[in-house]
């Protein structure tokens, strides 16, 4: 019991200092913004400045004390390690539009050398306190991705959107990561998928990301993870493997400027599924990550709800090849509202080449959910219930129901889960007589009241 009470007190104390930590570097993220010539910009300056000041943080207590009129030279110093730490990564753009020399003038060195100093001190009190202080510092730089996110000062792709936690845990755990597995996600965003991926397993971490501000970020994510085993694509002329997994939130928007890609195998891949520059821009993330995972593979995808239904030629065909070819493992409805910076309910579209049963499994999870104030959140309870009623392939009552290949046909492979799940009335028999009864009771009670209240006006009167 006395153990216990101690683990109990630790914990609290852990929860704590990553509480702390992820305030103060929120702190100076809030400093950094506040740079006229950093602005919206301070997140990729934060990846830096952290990805430098971490690499040297055994010389930090040095650099924290130097000199307003030396502060130059540190600039200087720390371009050289961004240009290093690009080389590391055997990448042609990483930070390459992050030069601190330049943005360094009379006007902010100050405030640039009061960042370094708060940055660099909130590293040397994180490693003294802390075994495992690159995992504080890592959790704290999720959490300020995740603030910026909120704040909407995070640039990502065409109706990309920041993926929350809570749907980002359900995803990769629905995919049962394992040891080894190679991980892809062609929209990697600030890299939360991956990092999620990796607290599960040991991975092969593989993904593209045009957005140069969110490779910047994600690239720092994933070295604050310690996930080395990594290759994210700078541009569609590099070939890749095919995958275990494949996950993602692709961007929404169609672009219907878009000219063929430049990758023979993505030409190939459109013509296939009849790509057109008018189709939807997750249609496409779709058939890619289809077309990415090796014969064994799964893959989780967020859509809206439109490519369920649509009767475009090019989402009807892919959604009839996807039921016939077995490949859909489940199909689940989220609430609204979880997107910070939109409304759009979504799904989550589950596919598995292994697959062996001849069904599909519709989970309605839109009503699950804990409302604040400005979103919705899906709590570890909801999360779960997914996942198990996912692996037991379990029918609930208005929540979840196993439909065979024969009906989706009936249904000319429209998947809108209203299609599936039922929602049944929860109003029980009702036994009339007794209602009767207890109306007749009721007015009963009501003449009698009434007679009292007149009696009692009489006495009144009289008085």
């Amino acid at each position: 019991m006395v153990e216990t009470k101690k683990m109990e007190q630790q914990s609290n104390i852990d929860v704590l200092d990553q509480e702390q930590i992820n305030n103060k570097l929120n702190q100076i993220c809030n400093k950094l913004k506040s740079i006229p010539n950093i602005g919206l910009h301070y997140m990729e300056y934060m990846a830096a400045f952290i990805y430098v000041m971490y690499e040297n943080r055994q010389n930090l207590k040095k650099m924290i004390e130097i000199k307003t009129e030396n502060i130059i030279d540190i600039m200087y110093d720390m371009d050289s390690q961004l240009n290093e730490f690009a080389r590391k990564e055997k990448s042609k753009k990483l930070f390459e539009n992050i030069i601190f020399s330049k943005i360094i003038n009379k006007e902010n060195i100050i405030a640039i050398k009061n960042v370094i100093i708060e940055l660099g001190q909130m590293i040397i009190d994180v490693e003294n306190k802390n075994t495992k202080g690159k995992n504080i510092i890592a959790d704290a730089f999720e959490y300020v991705i995740m603030k910026a996110a909120q704040d909407d000062e995070i640039t990502f792709q065409n109706t990309e959107f920041y993926t929350p936690k809570g749907v980002v845990k359900t995803m990769v755990n629905l995919l049962e990561i394992k040891n080894n597995m190679t991980v892809y996600n062609p929209a990697c965003g600030t890299g939360n998928f991956i990092t999620e991926s990796a607290k599960n397993a040991k991975i092969y971490a593989f993904g593209e990301e045009e957005n140069l501000s969110n490779y910047n970020i994600c690239l720092t994510n994933l070295w604050l993870h310690d996930i080395y085993d990594k290759r994210i694509k700078e541009d569609d002329s590099e070939e890749l493997p095919l995958f275990d997994i494949a996950i993602s939130n692709p961007p929404f928007k169609t672009n219907t400027n878009e000219i063929m890609p430049s990758s023979e195998r993505l030409r190939n891949i459109y013509y296939k599924y009849g790509i057109e520059p008018k189709t939807s821009n997750y249609t496409k993330f779709l058939v890619m990550m289809l077309e990415s995972i090796n014969s064994k593979g799964k893959m989780a995808i967020i859509l809206p709800h439109g490519f369920l239904f649509k009767k475009t030629k090019t989402e009807s065909y892919i959604r009839r090849k996807l039921v016939e070819e077995n490949y859909i493992d489940a199909i689940i409805s989220l609430p609204e509202k979880l997107f910070y910076n939109t409304k759009i309910p979504v799904i989550i579209l589950v596919i598995n080449k292994a697959k062996r049963q001849n069904d599909v499994l519709f989970i309605d999870a839109s009503k699950e959910y804990e409302s604040k104030r400005r979103t919705n959140i899906l709590t570890v309870e909801n999360q779960q219930k997914i996942q198990i009623v996912y692996k037991k392939y379990e029918e609930i009552p208005n929540y979840s129901y196993v439909s065979k290949i024969e009906e989706i046909r009936k249904n000319n492979y429209d998947l809108s889960i209203n299609n599936y799940v039922k929602i049944q009335s929860k109003m029980k028999d009702i036994d009339v007589e007794q209602l009767e009864n207890n109306i007749k009771f009721l007015e009963n009670k009501r003449e009698i009241i009434q007679k009292e209240i007149r009696d009692l006006l009489n006495n009144i009167n009289e008085e």
